[in-house]
C-alpha cells in the first residue's frame, strides 16, 4: 500500500486509478439451485500505484470515504461493470454507498451511464446497505423510481441487525433482499434461526422480492437455507455457476 501518504496525497492516488482504469472487478457468483447464475457480484480493487499490486477496498475505502469519492467510485464501477456485461452477457451487481445516496449529482450521472448501455443495463443490479436504506430512505426510494426505467435491479444488502424494521423497507422498491452471513451462518444446526430465516422469506416473498444469502461458507448450512425457500446464495458453498461449468 500507499503507506505514510498524506490525505491529498491518498486522493490523488485513487483519482489517478479510477481515471486511468487501474482498477479491477472481483467476481462472486450468487446462484440459485442447480447452479444458475443469478448474478455477480463485482467488489473492487484499485491500483493504487502503476505497477503496484490491485488492493482490496478495505484497504483504501475509508481514505476515499474521506476524500469524498465514493460517489466516483460507485459510477466508475457500475460503468466497468455495465462494459463487462456488454462482453460476456452475464448479470453483474455493484454496490451504492450511503455517500453516493446523499450526493444529488448521483443519480443523474448513474442514469447518463445507464442509457449509453441500455441493453447491458437490463442485466444489472445494484444494492444499498441496510443502514444506507433505513436511514436515508427517501433517497432509495427515488433510486429505486429511477432505476425502473432502463431495468436494472435494486437490492439490499448485508440485511440483519434491522431486520425488524424491514416493513419500512417494503415500500422502497426492492427487487431482494441479501441477508448478511451473521443471519444465516450455523443455520443447518440452530432450529430458532431457522425459523427467524423461514419467516424473513414468506413476508418478502409475499411482497414478490427475492431473498438472498450471503457468505455461505458449509454445505450444510447452504442445504438447509435452499430448503427454507432462499433463492440464491453467495459464499464458499455455493458451487460454480452452470455457464462457467459448461465453459
Amino acid at each position: 500500500a500507499a503507506v505514510g501518504l498524506g490525505e491529498a496525497a491518498w486522493r490523488q492516488h485513487i483519482q489517478a486509478a479510477l481515471a486511468e482504469g487501474r482498477l479491477q472487478l472481483g467476481a462472486v457468483p450468487v446462484l440459485a439451485p442447480q447452479n444458475r447464475l443469478v448474478h455477480i457480484e463485482c467488489p473492487l480493487r484499485l491500483q493504487l500505484e502503476p505497477d503496484g499490486s490491485y488492493e482490496v477496498a478495505a484497504d483504501w475505502l475509508p481514505l476515499a470515504m474521506r476524500g469524498r469519492l465514493t460517489s466516483l467510485i460507485d459510477l466508475t464501477v457500475a460503468a466497468s461493470a455495465l462494459r463487462e456485461i456488454g462482453t460476456d452477457g452475464r448479470a453483474r451487481c455493484t454496490s451504492v454507498s450511503s455517500a453516493s445516496l446523499a450526493d444529488i449529482e448521483f443519480i443523474p450521472k448513474l442514469r447518463a451511464a445507464l442509457a449509453e448501455s441500455p441493453r447491458a443495463a437490463k442485466q444489472l443490479s445494484m444494492t444499498v446497505g441496510e443502514d444506507a436504506a433505513i436511514d436515508q430512505f427517501g433517497r432509495v426510494r427515488e433510486l429505486s423510481r429511477q432505476l425502473r426505467p432502463s431495468g436494472v435491479r435494486l437490492g439490499l444488502e448485508h440485511a440483519g441487525n434491522r431486520l425488524s424494521q424491514i416493513d419500512r423497507l417494503l415500500d422502497a422498491g426492492l427487487d431482494f433482499v441479501k441477508l448478511d452471513s451473521s443471519v444465516t451462518i450455523g443455520v443447518a444446526a440452530d432450529a430458532s434461526r431457522a425459523a427467524f430465516i423461514s419467516g424473513v422469506v414468506a413476508m418478502l416473498h409475499s411482497v414478490s422480492i427475492d431473498v438472498y444469502a450471503e457468505g455461505v461458507n458449509q454445505p450444510a448450512d447452504a442445504h438447509t437455507l435452499h430448503e427454507l425457500g432462499i433463492d440464491a446464495i453467495a459464499g464458499a458453498a455455493a458451487g460454480v455457476p452452470v455457464e462457467l461449468e459448461l465453459a
